[in-house]
C-alpha cells in the first residue's frame, strides 16, 4: 500500500506572516479600486504628512492645516504601512515579510507556543520606528510618507541577529557592518531613486524601521528561557 504524499505549500510560512503579507496587498487594492469618495477617507488617514503632524502639537509653521484629533495625527504612523503608490512597492514588501517574517516568526516562537503576536509587534514597532525617524528628519514640513517599507526593513534586521545565534546583539561587528552596507545602498537610492523608479524613497524610515525592529526583536528574544543541561 503506499501511501499518499503531501504536496507541500508553495509558501511555507505561519498565517500570521501571509495574512499580513495579504493585508499588505488587500489594502493596495481596495486603495487602487476604491471609488473616488472613499479615496478621500483613505489618503488623509493614511498618509504621514509631517507638516500636519508637527502643527498637531503645535510645533508646525504657521498656517499648517493641523490634524483635528490625537488619533487623527497619530494612526497615520502605523496606518501609512498599508497604502503604497504602486503595485511593485506593495509586491515587493509583501515578498519581504513573507521572507525574512517566517524566520523571525520561528524564532520567536517558543514551544508549542506561536511566535505570531511578537511577530506582529516586531513588525508593528519597526513601522512606527521609522515613521517617527521620517518625521524626524522632515520636520517642519517635508514629504509625506507611505508604504510598509519600514517594517520589512525590521524584519530584516531581525533575520540579521538571527544569523549571528542566540548570542546576536545589536552592537555586535557584524551587525553594525550590515547596517552600514544598509544606510549606504538606502542612500544611494535615494540620490538615484527619481530616475530608476521614479520616486524618491524614505532612505530615514527604512534606518529607523532596521534600528526599531532590531531592538523590538533583540527585547523578546531575551526573554525566551535559556535551555539547559
Amino acid at each position: 500500500m503506499t501511501r499518499a504524499t503531501r504536496t507541500p505549500p508553495i509558501i511555507e510560512a505561519p498565517p500570521a506572516v501571509t495574512g499580513l503579507a495579504g493585508v499588505i496587498l488587500v489594502a493596495h487594492v481596495v486603495r487602487v479600486f476604491a471609488p473616488a469618495s472613499w479615496q478621500g477617507f483613505i489618503l488623509p488617514l493614511g498618509v504621514l504628512q509631517p507638516d500636519r503632524f508637527w502643527a498637531s502639537i503645535g510645533l508646525g509653521a504657521d498656517g499648517t492645516l493641523a490634524y483635528s484629533s490625537p488619533v487623527e495625527a497619530f494612526v497615520p504612523l502605523l496606518a501609512s504601512a498599508l497604502l503604497h503608490d504602486g503595485w511593485a512597492g506593495a509586491i515587493l514588501n509583501a515578498a519581504l515579510i513573507v521572507i525574512f517574517g517566517r524566520l523571525v516568526h520561528a524564532s520567536l516562537s517558543i514551544g508549542r507556543k506561536s511566535g505570531a503576536i511578537p511577530f506582529l509587534i516586531v513588525f508593528a514597532v519597526s513601522v512606527v520606528g521609522g515613521a517617527l525617524a521620517h518625521l524626524v528628519t522632515q520636520y517642519p514640513d517635508g514629504s509625506g510618507l507611505i508604504g510598509a517599507s519600514g517594517g520589512a526593513s525590521g524584519l530584516f534586521a531581525a533575520w540579521v541577529l538571527i544569523q549571528e545565534g542566540r548570542g546576536g546583539r545589536i552592537l555586535t561587528k557584524r551587525f553594525l557592518t550590515v547596517f552600514l552596507f544598509f544606510a549606504a545602498v538606502n542612500l544611494a537610492l535615494w540620490l538615484m531613486g527619481p530616475s530608476l523608479i521614479g520616486a524618491r524613497i524614505s532612505w530615514q524610515a527604512h534606518l529607523g524601521g532596521f534600528l526599531a525592529g532590531a531592538a523590538a526583536f533583540q527585547f523578546f528574544r531575551s526573554r525566551r528561557p535559556v535551555s539547559r543541561f
